[in-house]
Order: C-alpha cells, then structure tokens, then sequence
C-alpha cells in the first residue's frame, strides 16, 4: 500500500465520516473539460509585466491569459447537475476558455496538489525508469488521485527529472488501490526517491484566472479548518503574479441546518476565508430573493423551511433523499452568477 504523507499530518483518517449518500448516483467521478478552446495556445503565455521592447520608445505587454480555471471536488464539476458550472460561466463571458478540474470526494490537500500549490513527490520501485514499461510507485507525498467513493482510474501528465511521464491511479484491488507511473518515450534514468512530479496542467493554468472551491469534503474531520485554510494558501501562492483567483465559500448539507454542529463549523471556516479573502471571496450563503428573481425560481413551501434554516432550498438541490451535498443546474447557476458577477467586478 502506497505511503500517502498528508499536508496536514494532523487530519486522521482522511477518508471517514462520508456519508454513503454523499454523491449523485449519476455524478461524473472527474472530470477535466476545456471549452471555447480558441485561445487553448495560450494557457501558458508569459504576463510578465515589462513586456517585450521592440522598438526604443515601443513597449508590446503580452495580453493577459484569459482562461477560467475552476479547481475542486465533486461540486467543480457539477455533481447532482447536467454540466460543471464553470460552463454558465463561460456562457456569460463571451471568448474566455473554461477548464473544470475536480474529482468527486476530495479534501482540500489533495486538490491543493491538483492545482500544483502543493508539491508532489514521489519514488518508485528500483528508483529506475525502464523504457516505456510501466513502474510501481511505492510512496506518494499526497494521494492526489485518490477519492473514497469511487473505484476507478485516474491520469495526469507530468514531468519528472525532465522526463515527461504519466501517473495513473489504479482502481482498488486485492491490495488496495495502486499508482503507477509511465513514460511517454523510451526513458532509462535513474529517479532518486522523493523526486518532485511536475503536473503538466497545473503548471500550464498559473497564469489563468482561478476560481477555488475547497472544503466540503473536509467538514466533519478532524483538522478540517487548517487544512482548507492552508491548502488555499499554498495554492493561491502558485497562481502566476499578478495573481487573479476566487475563493468560494464551504457549502453546507441539505441536513446542515442552523444550529447543527456541521453548520457552526462551516460558518466559523467561511467568516474565516471573507476575512482572509475580503472581495476575492464569495459568499455561499442560501439565494436571496433578488438572486431566485434572476433565474425565475419561485420558492415552494419546503423551499422557504430550508431558507429560514439558513440552507440553499431543496428545489435547488439534486434528490435529497440520496445526495446530502449536491446542487442541481438552478442552485448551480446561482453559485455561477456570484462569481460571474465577482470576476467583473474585480475585472478579471
């Protein structure tokens, strides 16, 4: 079984306390979508700010890179809805790319390394690459692609030691759930145990606008509060200067009323991250009445019970009674217009 070194070595038992109906039967398990591609050659352009001087009294500064990078869990890429809400986004910001990258069931360290704000290394068995055959990897800094609530196979493409491989999350077998790491070329070099594995995308969208949505996942486990706070820290730190990103709040359950235990915890972690944050951040408190008015939603009777307990309305929920968490397109769409409304204002 792989050695997984936790960001935050207090967080025990990372993988407890998730209900088992925490997710849409019909959620996707992860997903890593880029649309209105037209600027895909730029995901790693330059903004260095002194631009490039063609001519003595000429200054060219390089335009700035317009994706949206959305970074998260099962909620990034729209679990319990028809598509990620990055997508409504991007459908409101005419000539902007959109990338949604979450992977259902995941705490904020292990999105944090997603993101590249938290650095993976890794050893592998005989600490040699051997041609293009497939290697072991025997410890990992963070299980990165892993997640309790789905037993399948995960990718990324990176590089290490120059050598541009891929990492592969195995689904769970006999002895547990397994990662592999390949080359994408004949390669025999020596890889020293704890090398740093350099995320290709990650590396590519520094220079993106970043939308960060951490933390459901981690509320109701020990350590919950640092580690969000942390992980958004490390990853914010990554984003290319001028750095531009958004911190969404931490969403409550469908059962996380007022008063509740989860509840004081998710209050006490979002007036955390708004004073952390001040105008990057954005609010996942229930619709307002303005807001429900945009999208034409009238609340029911339940609906109303639910906004009195402080909870986005059941309406705006997928099936309650087999997913505690999720939104459907209307609560999506109202997350998607605050944020819409955040990147204008703060002119991303």
């Amino acid at each position: 079984m792989i050695e997984d070194q936790k960001v935050n070595s207090h967080t025990k038992n990372p993988e407890g306390l998730l209900s088992r109906r925490l997710f849409f039967r019909q959620s996707g398990a992860a997903l890593l979508t880029t649309t209105l591609l037209s600027a895909c050659g730029k995901l790693a352009d330059d903004i260095s700010p002194e631009g490039e001087t063609t001519k003595p009294d000429e200054v060219v500064v390089p335009e700035r890179d317009k994706t949206l990078a959305f970074f998260g869990d099962s909620l990034t890429i729209g679990a319990g809805g028809t598509a990620p809400y990055g997508n409504m986004v991007g459908a409101a910001l005419a000539g902007r790319p959109v990338v949604s990258d979450g992977i259902v069931g995941q705490v904020a360290s292990r999105i944090a390394v997603r993101q590249g704000g938290v650095p993976l290394k890794i050893s592998i068995e005989g600490n040699k690459l051997d041609s293009i055959k497939p290697i072991k990897i025997t410890k990992l800094s963070n299980l990165f692609l892993s997640t309790p609530s789905r037993n399948e196979e995960y990718s990324r493409i990176g590089a290490i030691q120059g050598v541009r491989c891929t990492i592969r999350r195995m689904p769970s077998g006999s002895e547990g759930e397994g990662y592999t790491l390949t080359p994408t070329t004949v390669s025999v070099i020596d890889i020293p145990e704890d090398s740093e594995f350099v995320l290709e995308d990650a590396a590519k969208l520094r220079t993106a606008t970043q939308i960060l949505w951490y933390g459901r996942n981690n509320i109701g486990k020990p350590g919950a509060e640092e580690e969000i706070l942390s992980s958004l820290e490390s990853s914010i730190a990554y984003i290319e200067a001028p750095a531009r990103y958004i911190v969404l709040g931490v969403l409550t359950e469908a059962d996380e009323n007022k008063g509740s235990d989860n509840y004081k915890q998710v209050v006490a972690i979002n007036e955390k991250l708004a004073a952390k944050y001040g105008d990057a951040y954005v609010k996942m408190t229930p619709p307002t009445d303005a807001e429900m008015a945009v999208i034409s939603y009238k609340p029911t009777p339940e609906d109303l019970t639910d906004l009195e307990n402080l909870n986005f309305p059941r309406g705006m929920r997928a099936d309650i009674k087999t997913d505690d968490i999720h939104l459907n397109d209307k609560g999506y769409q109202i997350v998607a217009n605050r944020v819409i409304e955040k990147l204008k204002a703060l002119k991303y």
